[in-house]
């Protein structure tokens, strides 16, 4: 079983038919890297207002993945429903 399984991952990396799964994935975790960055920027100019929004994985991807359009959003959620 183990033998099998490593056929297929070296047939993958082989075919190179890894490269593209993988490159998504660095993809979603530097943009989420980017919107917990871009929100450390937000609560930290937002404390002089008295807001913050709280940093987590989800809203990290939320911003990093939709921009500023996502920071909208947060926002908004922050001070319409909280």
């Amino acid at each position: 079983m183990l033998a099998g399984f490593l056929g297929i991952v070296l047939f993958m990396v082989v075919s190179r038919s890894v490269i593209k799964p993988l490159r998504w994935m660095w993809r979603g975790v530097m943009y989420s890297v980017i919107g917990g960055v871009v929100l450390l920027v937000v609560n930290w100019i937002g404390t002089f207002f008295g807001f913050t929004i709280a940093i987590n994985p989800i809203t990290a991807t939320i911003t990093g993945a939709l921009g500023l359009p996502g920071l909208a959003y947060l926002l908004a959620v922050q001070f319409f429903l909280i």
